[in-house]
This record gives C-alpha cells, structure tokens and sequence, in this order.
C-alpha cells in the first residue's frame, strides 16, 4: 500500500496547492535521476515523490484521494496499473526524464538546465566552449604608437595581436572564436587579453597628451637655448627663451596620443638644474655676476606681504 502523499511530501493536509507544489520541486530537484546518477536509493525515492504528486498535485486528483478513491502506487506493482506521468511515463526520448517534469515545475530554464531538452522535445545545448582570458604587458612607447605582438595560447597555437595606437592600461582586446573548443557542436569561445602598460620613468599620460620633465642648465634657463627634445615619434629641436623657470611648460604639436584621428601634444616640464659640485673657478665668477648684477626672486612675495599688513 502507498504511503500517505502529505506525509511523503513533507506537508499538512490543510496545505494549499501552491504550497504542495513548491514541496515537490524541492523534493524532485534534489533526488532526480539524472542530478544523482546511479544512485538507486534515490531513484527510488523520486519515484515515491512521483507518485506522491499524481495524486494531491492538482485540485481534481486531491480531491479524489481526499475522498479516498486512490490507486496503488504502480511501482510496488512491478508496473501494472495506472502510468505516473511524473517519472514512469517519461522514460522515453533515448531514457531521459523530460515532458511531464517540466510541466510540473513550470520552469523552462531548470528544465532545460537539468535535462537538455525544451518543451518541443528537441535537443538544448547542455554545454558551452568557455572563453580564455589572457594578460599581455607593452611598453609605454607601444601604447601610443601601437605594435604588434604575439601571444601564445592556452592550446599551442601563435596569435598575432595588433596593438591600436593610444590604447589605454586596462583595455582588453577581443579575438572571436580563438577561446576553448573542446566541445566541436558549438561554436568556439573568445580569447580575451587584457593589456598592462608598463610605467615609463619620466613619462606619464594625460589624456591625448604625454607629459615629459627635462632638464635644463640654469645658464640655459637664463640665456635660452635650442635643444634635442626626445619625443615618442623621434627627437625634435626645442627652442627654449629666456628666462624660463622650474615648472614652465612647453608644447610641442603633434607629438602625442593618435586617438579618434586627433593628434596628442608633447608636454614638456622644465626643471633648471644647478651642478652639484661646482668648480671652484665657477663659484668665483657667480660670486662677481651676484655682485653685479643682483635680483631677488621673491620680491614679489614681499610687496604682496607688505600689502596686506596695511
């Protein structure tokens, strides 16, 4: 003889029949054939659960149990009697458990999840080639002029990367189809590669622009000069005036990020240097010129100081 239905879906006779539904997707999802493959104890135990739907999961079956016109649990009959469109009916479709299951949980996502098949019976794919992330680290100089490298793959093979011009650290690259492939019904996954741009000493990026410090001889920032200016396309002549000081910033045109079919400038950073060791013939003769030829460079925060006491 069955067992009680309630009693082997866990809930009270009063229960409603939403209540007796979500019981049984819990039940069915955790002893399912195919979640537990090769597992007896639990085949049998989702046949139980099964049976036990059939007869209170809809109003009109409850209510002929509730009025005691139940059948016995065909199972326990060696599969005479009535066939139990939860588990028994369903052992077709090369053995695997599909329409009727579906239908009870109302959930096309979890059905195709656990049996690979849709309503229509027709095959779901249960697998995908997943896609190959990679990290690929380029110079400074490579990421605003762009380059081209190779990378070798997960699987042996070479790829030939193309590095567009002013890519920014961060970005990753895509390369369709080039990902995992070891399952050949569907189609291949992506290769991802994430590029790093390596610092450069004395380099950094603003925008379009590349910033740059250089050094000058305070005889230069004095006088002014005309001097070889290394930028990222190639050395340039700079025609530096006089009079400049540590901090002032010079421009030159063209010589910086290619991004959107817009040129980048080149940001040079002045920094006067004095000799560390001076020679003494050198000191003598500033000495003279200090004589001479006298500023004071913070007279301008004098008078501002003074100003501001009156």
């Amino acid at each position: 003889m069955s067992k009680n239905p309630y009693a082997v879906l866990g809930v009270k006779e009063t229960a409603t029949q939403e209540e007796i539904k979500k019981a049984y997707r819990s039940l069915a999802k955790k002893h399912h054939p195919d979640l537990n493959p090769g597992n007896k104890q639990n085949e049998a135990k989702f046949k139980e659960i099964s049976h036990a739907y059939d007869q209170i999961g809809t109003p009109e079956a409850r209510a002929k149990f509730d009025r005691g016109e139940t059948e016995e649990n065909p199972f326990q009959q060696g599969g005479q009697g009535r066939q139990w469109s939860s588990y028994y009916n369903t052992q077709q479709n090369s053995g695997r458990y599909s329409q009727s299951f579906a239908d009870a949980f109302g959930d096309e996502d979890l059905f195709e999840q656990i049996f690979g098949r849709s309503r229509s019976g027709k095959k779901s794919r249960q697998h995908t080639n997943e896609d190959m992330h990679y990290q690929m680290d380029i110079s400074f100089a490579d990421s605003i002029l762009g380059a081209e490298k190779v990378i070798t793959l997960a699987n042996g093979k070479n790829l030939s990367v193309k590095i567009p011009a002013g890519i920014e650290d961060g970005k990753k690259l895509r390369f369709k189809g080039q990902g995992n492939h070891d399952f050949a019904d569907v189609p291949a996954g992506d290769a991802f590669i994430q590029i790093n741009v390596l610092p450069e000493k004395g380099w950094i990026r603003n925008g379009d622009d590349v910033e740059m410090e250089l050094p000058v001889s305070f005889f230069e920032a004095i006088l002014g000069a005309e001097i070889s200016v290394n930028t990222l396309h190639g050395p340039v002549m700079l025609k530096i005036p006089p009079g400049v000081s540590t901090g002032t910033k010079m421009r030159i045109k063209g010589k910086g990020v290619l991004s959107n079919a817009k040129q980048g400038n080149q940001i040079v950073k002045l920094k006067v240097m004095t000799p560390k060791n001076p020679e003494p013939g050198m000191v003598d003769e500033l000495k003279k010129i200090q004589t001479k030829y006298q500023y004071n460079p913070r007279e301008s925060m004098s008078e501002n100081h003074a100003g501001g006491t009156t």
